[in-house]
């Protein structure tokens, strides 16, 4: 029997899946130009754009306002089985991880801040904005609010190549019991989104981070924004 025809936009979507995925299109490579596939392949721009959206739901592309459509490098992935920071969690992957330093400050805790490591309202912390990149390209916009005493004894401690687990198991001197994390879907502000390189309001993954040392004294909260085209969490369940 003869096969059953696909509509225009599945077959656009088909030939250009082939190509992202045999490597003729690299990761970050730029895609042809609605006009260009258009005329390329004969089709209205409807169906270009319902091949381009259908490789966007599939995490193949990635569109940029104004700037066009483009291959999405390979996601990196997180393993949630144990406390550990990233750099460690890629050390056996191949995946290249730095931090851009945006503010290291001492101010007073915001209230909510303040409310979840356990201070007064107003408390001295240490504030830490970094930028994390994964493979040269921006992945991540951090903030961390620190317990005073913790930040004032890292102070000077340069963080472009470390996770902060480390720092503060090793210059910090303590000992790391847990993390509580919550994990959700957000979109892009636009100070992270011209940070993150993506488009203002583009889909983001939202993590909050609370540490606590062995005690079970929470010592951090971080809050991350995440690009949801390059990064996920892994978690393995036993019943």
């Amino acid at each position: 029997m003869a096969d059953i025809p696909q509509p225009l936009h599945a077959r656009l979507r088909d030939t250009l899946k082939a190509a992202i995925l045999d490597g003729r299109l690299a990761p970050g490579a730029k895609l042809p130009s609605e006009s260009e596939l258009q005329a390329a392949h004969g089709v209205s721009r409807i169906t270009v754009r319902q091949a381009l959206g259908t490789l966007q739901a599939e995490g193949l592309i990635v569109k940029l306002h104004g700037k066009g459509a483009f291959v999405s490098h390979p996601k990196a992935a997180q393993s949630l089985k144990r406390l550990q920071g990233l750099q460690e969690a890629m050390a056996g992957d191949a995946h290249a991880v730095s931090n851009r330093r945006l503010a290291w400050r001492e101010i007073r805790a915001p209230a909510e801040v303040a409310r979840k490591l356990g201070l007064p309202a107003g408390s001295a912390v240490y504030h830490l904005q970094t930028l994390r990149y994964l493979n040269r390209e921006p992945l991540s916009v951090n903030h961390s609010w620190l317990l005073a005493a913790l930040g004032a004894r890292l102070a000077r401690v340069d963080f472009a190549q470390r996770d902060l687990i480390d720092v503060f198991e090793h210059e910090g001197g303590l000992a790391i019991g847990r993390a509580d994390l919550e994990i959700g879907a957000g979109t892009a502000r636009t100070a992270d989104a011209k940070l993150l390189r993506i488009a203002a309001g583009a889909p983001v993954l939202e993590v909050e981070r609370i540490v606590h040392d062995a005690a079970g004294t929470p010592v951090q909260v971080e809050h991350a924004v995440y690009r949801a085209d390059a990064f996920r969490y892994r978690l393995s369940l036993q019943r």
